[in-house]
């Protein structure tokens, strides 16, 4: 009775917070016009992009959102400008084999920076963009993705409006620029590798230059890729790197219960979690078919890229007789049910898609097969669903074994996927009480905000309207790299000391001289007189 009253009171005190925060931020701020400009095509990115400027739409400001996902049905104060169709998709169309192909930081930075970069960045010859580039609307603030490439900036200096950059995982190495949080790697793993806040040395010197190497290339591909291509669209335009320089605030979507305290900027706010929709509900089939498992339910999905129907046949066969020796779960896949071997295991259900927060919600459900995308894990994370990973690319090893340290996630390799290790990992997530307590504890934890990712974000966004980006720009920029990092006075401080040292030496050295003299002389008189 006393959790029910505190969690009642929680809910509530949260609640009025919010609803504070509404007026206030209502009464000190007039509708403003705002920008949102999204060009990555992967619909797991635009799942944080739409609710963002749909919640900035709800909050009374007039937004045209730039991107490749019309919304479903129209929204108040939101005048969506679609790309569909202008590049090909990342849905549902990613085998596994290619997707294992962007492993490596060189791949992944390459990938993001010059391959999608070419494509992004060259969408600015659009009908749809030229307008926007030559309008005569006056926007207040531009609201974009941080990723690969920043030659969308370009917009911004042109129209002459603040920036608010976007970041749909943990913040990348070459992305704290103008706000000096410090991503220090001593204790900050970089999300393209595979280690976690809890460092080996040997694993402290090849996260240091993993961190630094991805920065280089970043920054190398940011001056010989996308400079000249924002170029081809603006005239005299400076660097990008120099206006990235000039952003006002970045939204992360990161949060330290599950990816630690980090030392930053009051410019970079967490937003984890920012997507989740906590109103989705299950249809009447789900619900049942959840509902009628004696054990509970696994719930296996890949999420909206690679296609599990793709995995080697071996593999499928493998994790099918996984399946079936545990026969009082239910399992709900979901995939393209023609296109998997058949027949399904008794136990198994295949959809090709699922309201995904709503299932793992469920109290039914177990445990969650992911691939350890961000946008499912954190979900996962908020309904405190234990996981078992299967990490592809990009940042989900990182996800994954973060988890794994955590106690509430199981590593598998697709290399390794086979009936025994399969089987394995399901066991110890669902017998072993650890992993389901660990998922309770972690999901409080994630919860437990003063403010829901959504309206913090809108509060900041409505910050940067009414203040402009000054009052939260660090100091430091005014600092060259060896005056941020005190290298001037580290040598300053060991060149004071050596030169009294010197000094010192070099005086003793004179007297030592002086008195040896001194004493000879004496002895060669002596000497004379005898």
């Amino acid at each position: 009775m006393l959790v029910e009253t505190s969690k009642s009171h929680s809910f509530t005190a949260m609640a009025l917070r919010t609803l504070f925060v509404i007026i206030m931020t209502v009464c000190l701020t007039d509708g403003a016009r705002i920008l949102g400009i999204f060009p990555y095509q992967g619909k797991s990115h635009n799942v944080m992009f739409e609710p963002l400027m749909i919640g900035l739409a709800k909050a009374g400001h007039t937004v045209d959102l730039v991107s490749h996902f019309p919304l479903k049905k129209p929204v108040p104060g939101l005048n969506h400008i679609s790309l569909k169709g202008s590049l090909h998709f990342y849905v549902n169309n990613v085998t596994a084999s290619s997707a294992r192909g962007y492993n490596g930081i060189y791949g992944m930075v390459h990938s993001v920076s010059v391959k999608s970069a070419l494509d992004l960045c060259n969408l600015m010859r659009l009908p749809q963009l030229q307008n926007i580039i030559n309008t005569d609307t006056k926007y207040d603030i531009m609201v974009t993705q941080v990723f690969g490439s920043n030659c969308y900036l370009a917009v911004a200096h042109k129209l002459k409006i603040p920036v608010v950059g976007v970041v749909t995982s943990v913040i990348y190495p070459w992305s704290y620029g103008p706000f000096f949080g410090d991503a220090n790697p001593s204790f900050i793993p970089s999300q393209l590798g595979t280690f976690t806040n809890e460092m080996s040395f040997v694993e402290r010197v090849q996260n240091t230059i993993e961190h630094y190497y991805a920065k280089f290339l970043f920054h190398y591909y940011d001056r010989t890729v996308s400079d000249p291509l924002a170029k081809k669209y603006f005239d005299d335009l400076p660097l990008l790197n120099d206006l990235y320089n000039n952003m006002s605030l970045l939204l992360v979507n990161s949060h330290l219960s599950i990816h630690g305290v980090r030392p930053r900027n009051p410019a970079i706010v967490e937003v984890g979690g920012l997507h989740i929709d906590t109103t989705q509900v299950l249809s009447e089939e789900l619900e049942k078919y959840l509902n009628s498992s004696k054990d509970g339910v696994v719930y296996f999905c890949m999420g909206t890229m690679v296609r599990s129907d793709t995995f080697a046949q071996e593999k499928i066969l493998a994790i099918y007789e996984s399946f079936s020796a545990l026969s009082n779960y239910n399992i709900l896949w979901k995939s393209n049910a023609e296109d998997l071997p058949k027949p399904f295991p008794s136990n198994v259900k295949v959809i090709p898609w699922a309201p995904q927060y709503a299932v793992l919600n469920h109290p039914k459900v177990k445990a969650f097969v992911t691939h350890g995308g961000l946008m499912g894990t954190l979900e996962a994370v908020h309904a405190g669903v234990p996981m078992i990973g299967i990490p592809f690319f990009g940042d989900q090893a990182f996800n994954v074994l973060g988890y794994v340290h955590r106690g509430f996630a199981v590593h598998i390799d697709y290399d390794d996927i086979n009936q025994l290790t399969f089987s394995k990992a399901l066991n110890e997530v669902l017998t072993n009480p650890m992993y389901q307590s660990n998922a309770a504890r972690y999901s409080r934890l994630f919860k437990d905000r003063p403010l829901s990712p959504l309206d913090e974000a809108v509060f900041w966004i409505e910050y940067i309207i009414r203040n402009g980006g000054e009052p939260l720009r660090s100091s430091a920029l005014h600092l060259y790299w060896f005056q941020y990092y005190l290298i001037d006075v580290i040598l300053f401080l060991l060149a004071v000391p050596t030169l009294f040292l010197l000094s010192l030496f070099h005086v003793l050295k004179r007297v030592l001289r002086t008195n040896k003299g001194t004493k000879t002389r004496t002895i060669q008189k002596k000497k004379k007189t005898s």
